[in-house]
């Protein structure tokens, strides 16, 4: 894996974080990321292929993650993983999930 880097997004936005797998992380890689996300709270990884366990065990590697509050918002399988969506199981507009967006 090559060494991971910083590139800043806009003069106070945050970093993008090059060189990272976070499917494939290992203790040193992730202490780089802590680092990187105590210095730049917003860190974008881009073309990550995570599955809900990837995302669950990452979270985890912080901490223990706190689980949405609605339980129809959790993920069955990893319920520290959260669905995002504007759009009810029966198709219908959740207009909460469009006001929970744009606030």
């Amino acid at each position: 894996m090559a060494t991971p880097q910083l590139r800043p997004l806009g003069e106070h936005l945050g970093a993008e974080a090059l060189g990272v797998d976070l499917s494939q992380l290992d203790d040193d890689i992730f202490t780089w990321v802590r680092r990187a996300f105590a210095e730049h709270p917003v860190l974008v990884f881009r073309n990550q292929q995570l599955g809900a366990g990837d995302i669950a065990a990452f979270g985890r590697r912080f901490g223990v993650p706190r689980k949405h509050a609605l339980v129809k918002y959790r993920h069955a399988d990893y319920p520290e993983v959260s669905w995002l969506t504007n759009v009810e199981e029966d198709g219908k507009i959740d207009w909460y999930g469009v006001k929970r967006a744009t606030d």
